[in-house]
């Protein structure tokens, strides 16, 4: 490869990998590699790999990805939630190379686990990608388009901490079995008198994949708008069977008559106050949460399912159950798995139709705690804003978006921010790609107006962050020493 071309296609990855320098600039890329002589595609493909900036892999641009990888292989493929993870879309290999790669579609703000699997039988991380989510069945690499946000919350921020206590050996006579259950309660317990109650399935999946504790933590300080809940983490000892299998109505007999008393008799609770006591999950744990919301009204008011299975046994008992003073969150994924979509779809148009209090999302992510553990805090704030945080109708979108600007971009040395609307109460954060907050250097010129210098931070693309209220607005920058 020539000394230009090697630096254009430097410049192109470091401005962005999405978008590259024009939209198809990876495309031109495999253009000239087609049409250069096979005996020199290979070094080629070694000038690409060695420029590659660490952790830039795949390939983004504006609306699609690259995946690429380098090695010798029989085949390689790309399984994850873009494929309902089998192994079905193959890499094409380059001839005379060691070099395979896929070009994939999707939106900027799409955010997808996947692996990659050689000779059809080894499942293996990219190597051209060290940023990966922790699921049920390990570590999966991870694909965070352009205008995907890194969740903050998820991170120890050095906040106030929860306490957790944990009562070990916890015994069920109505499925004659014992479980460790840990109880989390928010910074500051009990000061605030009685507390909301979020009963928590897969409780810890949800300590330990989906970063309860810091979230919570997080909240206290940059949610004040929102009542924090003592969360009870309760663990399946048989998952299928008492989520959505033959021991469904033991299980929630077992919640109502024994777990509950437990966290009245040692917790500050309102006992008899429905819009205080809800219940949370994540796939077939989101059938349980809404069989016990639907099922028991008299004790829960709250419902937060995330890329729920609702089986038309949750349809039916939530389309007959009282509206009144009932909240219910969901959330799913565009890429979630295939079979649950007309269920949530089916189940969302009932709650419209019987105008119940809801918030239903679609993420451009697939079924993933990389999707769950991002937005605990959206359900957690639907179901308890303080009086003058949210209407009594809820919200039907996200936060809206304020006007946030910043130039040059790219920039090398200062960078100046300029935000349209609500510059007197707007708080501005710069965050880079692991979600870290860096706004060293960040001063305030006058309302509305700042100006940071990153001083000896590392090249690279950083996110800009302001918030204000119930509005947030977000812009990637690049940083060019």
């Amino acid at each position: 490869m020539s000394a230009s071309i090697s630096r254009f296609l430097l410049l192109a990855i470091l401005l962005g990998l999405a978008p590259l320098a024009d939209a198809q600039s990876f495309s031109n890329w495999i253009g000239g590699l087609f049409g250069t002589p096979e005996a020199g595609r290979q070094a080629r493909v070694d000038s690409l790999f060695a420029n590659l900036p660490a952790g830039q892999g795949p390939i983004r641009e504006a609306d699609r990805a690259w995946f690429v990888y380098s090695g010798n292989a029989t085949s390689v493929d790309l399984a994850g939630d873009m494929s309902g993870w089998n192994p079905s879309m193959a890499l094409s290999h380059f001839s005379g190379t060691n070099f395979w790669f896929r070009e994939f579609l999707c939106a900027s703000t799409a955010r997808l686990d996947y692996k990659l699997v050689l000779n059809d039988s080894q499942w293996v991380l990219d190597p051209t990608n060290p940023n990966t989510i922790s699921g049920g069945f390990g570590p999966n690499s991870e694909l965070a388009m352009l205008d995907y946000v890194q969740p903050v919350e998820v991170l120890d921020h050095g906040y106030p901490a929860c306490t957790r206590t944990t009562h070990a050996g916890f015994f069920s006579p109505q499925l004659q079995n014992s479980r460790t259950i840990q109880v989390v309660t928010p910074p500051g317990y009990p000061d605030e008198g009685t507390y909301p109650v979020l009963i928590v399935h897969d409780g810890q999946d949800y300590l330990s994949l989906g970063s309860l504790e810091n979230i919570l933590a997080w909240m206290a300080v940059e949610r004040p708008q929102t009542r924090l809940p003592i969360c009870v983490c309760i663990p399946p000892v048989n998952r299928s069977a008492e989520y959505d299998g033959n021991q469904q109505t033991a299980f929630g007999q077992f919640v109502m008559d024994t777990v509950i008393p437990f966290i009245n008799q040692n917790y500050a609770t309102a006992p008899d106050d429905p819009a205080l006591w809800g219940t949370m999950g994540d796939s077939s744990a989101g059938d349980i949460a809404t069989y016990l919301v639907g099922e028991y009204p008299q004790q829960f008011g709250r419902a937060i399912a995330m890329s729920p299975y609702l089986p038309a046994a949750q349809y039916a008992r939530i389309s007959q159950r009282p509206i009144e003073d009932f909240r219910f969150w969901m959330n799913w994924g565009t890429y979630d798995i295939a079979t649950l979509l007309p269920l949530i779809a089916s189940f969302r148009s009932m709650l419209e139709e019987r105008g119940v209090t809801h918030q239903a999302l679609e993420y451009e992510e697939g079924h993933s705690w990389g999707l769950w553990r991002a937005t605990v805090e959206e359900g957690i704030s639907f179901c308890w804003p303080r009086e003058s945080a949210v209407s009594p109708e809820g919200r039907s979108e996200r936060p809206g978006r304020m006007e946030l600007r910043a130039w040059p971009n790219p920039f090398n040395g200062r960078l100046r921010i300029e935000l349209g609307d609500h510059p007197q109460e707007a708080q501005l954060q710069i965050f880079n790609l692991q979600g870290q907050s860096v706004s060293m250097g960040l001063e305030q010129e006058q309302a509305g107006r700042w100006v940071w210098e990153p001083g000896e931070l590392a090249s690279g693309t950083y996110w800009l962050r302001a918030a204000s209220g119930q509005q947030v607005s977000s812009r990637r920058i690049l940083y060019l020493k």
